[in-house]
C-alpha cells in the first residue's frame, strides 16, 4: 500500500468545487488547507496479463498508452455479429479475472474503485453506453455493474467508482470488462488501456456528500438534519463529528457526536423560536478536520403567523 499526498482528475476537481463554492466567512479557512491525503492499494497493474481471461476478445501487455505505470492492459475487441457464442452470435465481449483473497478482495475499508482509462476506436464517436464494469460480490446473485459511460475517443479518462455503491464491498472476488456488441455494428474496433487499477482511500477522516435533509425551515423548527458519507476511517472505529448552524457569521447552533464510516443521518437541536428568518449555512467537520463547504438554508416565517 503507497500514500499520495494530493488528488487527481475527479477527486481533485470535485475538492476545488467545494473550494470555489465555500461562503466568505470559511474561505479563507477551507482554501488554505491542503489537498486529502489519499492511500492507495495497487490491484492491478499493466506488468502481465497472466490471470485475465478474455472471450471474444483479447488481452496485452502494451506501451502504446500509459498514464502512470511503465505498461497497461491493452483490451481489444472486433465486434462481431455472426461469430461468438453460437446462441447469442451478436453477443458480450469481456474480460476479466478473479480476485484472491486477502486485501485485495475486501474493500469494505477503502472509499473508492479507482482506474485511467484510454479509448480508440474505427467509430468516429462511442455509444451512449459504450462499456460495462462488473463486479461479483460476492457471486452473480450479489453482483454489482456500471457503465463507464464518460470515456473519450483519445483521451485518458479517471474513473472512480464509490465503494458505498457496491452492495456487499467486504467480499468482492470478480472484476469484468464488457460492451454489448448491439450497441456497436459488425467490425467495429474498440480498444482500451487501462491503468493504475486500484482502491483509494482518505488517510484522515473526511465528510463527503454532504446534503441538509430540507433547504427551509420554519422559524419554530426544533432540529435541522443533515446526510452525508464519513470515509477515511476503518470499518468498526469512530470519530466525532461537529455540525454548525451559521447565520451572519456566528454559530447559532451546533452538535457532536461519534460517527462510523459510511452513510450517516445528523441532528441539530434547536430552541423553540431560535432562528429569526433569513440565510443560513450549515457546515460539518469530522474530528479535527476542515469544514465541509457550507449548504444553504433559508428560514422562513411560520405562514399562519400574522
Amino acid at each position: 500500500m503507497m500514500k499520495t499526498t494530493a488528488l487527481s482528475g475527479w477527486l481533485a476537481a470535485k475538492y476545488s468545487l467545494w473550494m470555489l463554492t465555500a461562503s466568505s466567512a470559511l474561505v479563507a479557512t477551507v482554501a488554505a488547507a491542503p489537498a486529502p491525503e489519499m492511500e492507495k492499494l495497487l490491484l492491478f497493474g499493466g506488468a502481465s496479463a497472466q490471470g485475465w481471461a478474455p472471450a471474444e476478445s483479447t488481452v496485452e501487455v502494451s506501451k502504446t498508452h500509459v498514464k502512470i505505470n511503465e505498461a497497461a492492459l491493452h483490451w481489444h475487441v472486433t465486434v462481431d455479429y455472426y461469430g461468438g457464442e453460437a446462441k447469442y452470435p451478436i453477443g458480450w465481449p469481456r474480460f476479466g479475472r478473479a480476485l484472491p483473497a486477502g486485501v485485495q478482495r475486501d474493500w469494505s475499508a477503502w472509499d473508492f474503485l479507482h482506474m485511467w482509462i484510454f479509448t480508440t476506436s474505427s467509430r468516429q464517436a462511442l455509444p451512449k453506453e459504450p462499456v460495462g464494469l462488473g463486479l461479483h460480490a460476492p457471486d452473480k446473485a450479489h453482483a454489482y455493474d456500471t457503465s463507464l459511460a464518460d470515456l473519450k475517443l483519445g483521451e485518458w479518462v479517471e474513473v472512480t467508482i464509490p465503494i458505498a455503491k457496491i452492495p456487499q464491498p467486504a467480499d468482492v472476488r470478480n472484476l469484468q470488462f464488457h460492451i454489448s456488441e448491439s450497441n456497436y455494428k459488425h467490425a467495429d474496433q474498440l480498444d482500451l488501456w487501462i491503468d493504475d487499477l486500484a482502491l483509494l482511500r482518505y488517510a484522515r477522516p473526511t465528510i463527503l456528500d454532504f446534503a441538509a435533509e430540507t433547504a427551509v425551515l420554519f422559524a419554530n423548527a426544533r432540529n435541522v438534519t443533515a446526510h452525508f458519507q464519513l470515509a477515511g476511517i476503518k470499518p468498526g472505529e469512530s470519530v466525532p463529528v461537529t455540525c454548525e448552524l451559521w447565520h451572519a457569521g456566528k454559530v447559532m447552533a451546533h452538535a457532536t457526536a461519534q460517527a462510523a464510516r459510511g452513510a450517516q443521518r445528523f441532528e441539530i437541536g434547536l430552541e423553540p423560536g431560535a432562528l429569526a428568518p433569513g440565510a443560513y449555512e450549515l457546515t460539518a467537520r469530522a474530528a479535527d478536520g476542515q469544514p465541509t463547504p457550507p449548504v444553504a438554508l433559508r428560514v422562513v416565517e411560520l405562514p399562519w403567523r400574522k
